[in-house]
């Protein structure tokens, strides 16, 4: 056996582990510098952990919110009948569930490769129900994904309030699906709510950002904290650090992770 190997195997695995457990400590001594010091304003805290944010595009007039209720739309077959002659013409309408509405186009729509959703504002109002109060999320792949706001405030990773468009390899829109929440409620009385700083700096505290970090945009929307026969939305905070996106409840300030945490379509 040679011991020399191995003992230089082991020098180099203790050394790894120091540096590594220095990397730990330095990280722990960070979140314990934010917690230390809780009557220091959080943009004080941000500016000292290299966390930068474009101040003049903060929201500044969201001070109260409170929680929303709402049922899912359910299409019957007189509904869509009268669509199809109306707003929905040049449509095969079907629908799945009572609540998903597919819609197959007679003709199609040709977009442009760099898509714009301006593209599609015409459509929207003219040929979508209540196609105006969808907003647009993103263009992956195949699909161009809007979700539907209320009161100006998006429904954020919704996948019953959703409204997505289906791309051919012609770069041509073809078809769509929908969803649709109505009867929404305020509940109860306005809360005072999280304000941004607060929440990007929650999100260093739970260890989801690290110092240094930039967030490009910020903006305060609804996200589902329940959904069974109705759901309860609960005011959200959707901040963005480098092109990932975070969501934080602007109430209780908890971290949604919508990839583990978004509702699954049954």
């Amino acid at each position: 056996m040679d011991w020399s190997k191995i003992k230089t195997i082991f020098i180099i695995a203790f050394l790894l582990l120091d540096v590594y457990l220095i990397y730990e400590y330095v990280k722990i001594k960070e979140y314990q510098r934010a917690d230390d010091l809780p009557t220091e304003p959080p943009t004080h805290t941000l500016s000292r952990l290299g966390i930068d944010y474009d101040k003049e595009k903060l929201p500044v007039n969201n001070v109260k919110d409170q929680y929303l209720s709402a049922k899912s739309k359910k299409f019957t077959d007189d509904e869509i009948k009268k669509l199809e002659k109306g707003l929905l013409s040049g449509q095969e309408i079907t629908v799945r569930d009572s609540i998903y509405l597919q819609a197959v186009l007679e003709k199609s729509i040709s977009i442009d490769k760099e898509f714009d959703p301006d593209e599609l504002s015409d459509f929207l109002l003219n040929s979508v129900l209540n196609g105006a109060e969808y907003r647009f999320l993103e263009k992956k792949g195949n699909t161009i994904k809007f979700y539907q706001q209320h009161a100006g405030k998006t429904l954020y990773r919704n996948p019953k309030a959703e409204l997505t468009f289906n791309v051919n390899e012609e770069n041509k829109i073809v078809s769509y699906n929908q969803t649709y929440l109505e009867n929404i409620k305020e509940m109860d009385k306005e809360e005072v709510i999280m304000q941004p700083p607060d929440a990007i700096l929650n999100l260093f505290k739970n260890n989801f950002i690290e110092s240094g970090s930039y967030v490009s945009h910020i903006e305060l929307g609804y996200y589902t904290q329940l959904d069974t026969s109705a759901q309860l939305l609960a005011p959200t905070w959707k901040v963005t650090v480098n092109e990932e996106d975070f969501y934080v409840n602007a109430l209780d300030g908890q971290v949604i992770q919508p990839e583990t945490e978004e509702m699954k379509v049954e």
